[in-house]
């Protein structure tokens, strides 16, 4: 029984810890951004750039620190293509204004209502997040979030900008 337990949590660490399998091509999108009306981002936008896809909520404890990160890599490497795509999996607009109240952002937040997006990326922990090279193929995969990993996360993200 402790060496199945002990399993099962050493390969839950590997899957938080960013460990991908081969890459593969995000999908197409068209996602409608939170407080635009009718503006949306494509999966077209991406092309050239660095992404980082995230998938969030207002009740997951990790995006609190989460995002005050993410928001410090964006505007830290924006200038050399880098974007930061926030995926919301609220069902409450009023959730979502209040997180934001609290943990503002200067990145791109949008929403996935049909739940598309995150049915295709197979999206089963919040948060969980997407690097994306310059070629739309998805580079690793992060579940969850810990302030430890957040050096490596930066490597990660660097690593990609230096590749033309």
């Amino acid at each position: 029984m402790r060496k199945t337990l002990l399993a099962i949590c050493l390969s839950s660490l590997a899957i938080s810890s960013g460990i991908a399998g081969e890459l593969s091509p995000v999908p197409e999108f068209s996602l409608p951004l939170i407080g635009s009306g009718s503006q949306a981002i494509t999966r077209g936008k991406l092309n050239g750039k660095i992404t980082y896809v995230d998938f969030w909520a207002s009740w997951c404890v990790p995006c609190r620190s989460s995002f005050p990160w993410l928001d410090a890599m964006y505007r830290k490497y924006q200038g050399r293509g880098f974007l930061v795509i926030a995926v919301n999996k609220d069902q409450e607009p009023a959730e979502i204004e209040r997180f934001l109240k609290r943990y503002p952002v200067s990145f791109t937040l949008t929403t996935d209502p049909l739940d598309a997006l995150a049915k295709d990326l197979r999206v089963t922990v919040m948060p969980t997040a997407f690097l994306i090279d310059r070629h739309g193929m998805i580079r690793s995969v992060h579940r969850g979030f810990r302030s430890e990993d957040t050096a490596k996360l930066e490597s990660e993200i660097l690593s990609l900008l230096e590749q033309p």
